[in-house]
């Protein structure tokens, strides 16, 4: 299906013959991507492109069945990545064709490790742990370097669900307006993943032109890159009493305790490249020692 005319095609709209045509002769895909804020609202997988005439972006979407949900919602997505390539017949006939072959040989000589980490990022904040367990169950990775990483966004979530699932999150629950990963917020795009294990989880309380706000941050070091503060998530109510002041304040210490779980019950995930290789590299050389011995 589909969803987006360039500016070679948009005389084109209402007429689906007529632009699957032009995808035919100009559509280089360049990735894929899931256009959704609630799961349970995703209808398709969009494959993204540009127009080889004018390099507008162009996008195909591939309905996945309707009412599914959980684990088979997962396997849907991860199957149309997989299979779905739009207007690969006449690869041999146009000079478009060329280019978006080159892109399916590619996709199709990944390893599992970069298909699962695709398939990972295709999902929001919100919705990244449903993911990564699915990927830890089916497709499990091979080698101890291999790393399905946290974003920062994804650490938030992670630590709501599990102040909500200890009973910690009711009292501040029914005051909330709302509870967002930095994804989803106004303005922000930091999707940056956790690279190091050396970083404060950091909510910082202050009041705000409509109530009381939680902002949430990573400070120290959270990546290879130099980078030492991000921010990951907010909170906020529209109350501004003592009370609620109270409870959003106990609030910041629940969330910090929890962020605090996550990273040291999994740590593998925050540990450093390079420390992985090494750890790996030694026990190879363990496992070599064993054999000769």
């Amino acid at each position: 299906m589909i969803n987006r005319y360039c500016g070679c095609c948009h005389h084109l709209v209402g007429r689906p013959d007529a632009a699957a045509n032009f995808y035919n002769d100009n559509f280089i895909p360049t990735g894929w991507a899931l256009n959704y804020f609630k799961l349970s609202e995703c209808r398709g997988v969009s494959l993204m492109g540009r127009c080889k005439n004018c390099g507008g972006e162009l996008e195909e979407v591939i309905e996945v069945p309707k009412g599914l949900a959980g684990d088979d919602l997962m396997k849907a997505v991860y199957d149309t990545v997989q299979t779905a390539r739009p207007y690969k017949v006449i690869l041999d006939y146009y000079c478009a064709g060329l280019e978006r072959g080159e892109f399916y040989n590619w996709h199709d000589n990944q390893s599992q490790f970069q298909r699962s980490r695709e398939f990972l990022n295709l999902f929001n904040d919100w919705d990244r742990e449903q993911a990564w367990l699915w990927l830890e169950k089916n497709f499990p990775p091979e080698k101890h370097t291999e790393v399905l990483r946290d974003t920062g966004g994804s650490l938030f979530s992670r630590a709501i669900r599990l102040a909500e699932a200890s009973g910690d999150f009711d009292r501040a629950k029914a005051i909330l307006d709302y509870h967002l990963p930095c994804e989803h917020e106004e303005g922000m795009n930091e999707k940056a993943e956790i690279t190091a294990y050396e970083f404060d989880f950091v909510p910082v309380l202050s009041y705000g032109s409509e109530g009381i706000y939680i902002s949430c941050y990573l400070k120290g070091k959270f990546d290879e890159l130099g980078c030492y503060s991000l921010h990951i998530g907010s909170l906020k109510t529209l109350r501004r009493d003592l009370e609620s002041e109270k409870i959003m304040g106990e609030l910041c210490g629940v969330l910090h305790y929890y962020a605090s779980q996550c990273v040291n019950q999994d740590i593998h995930r925050y540990t450093p490249q390079s420390e992985l290789e090494a750890e790996y590299w030694r026990q190879l050389e363990k496992e070599g020692l064993t054999q000769d011995g």
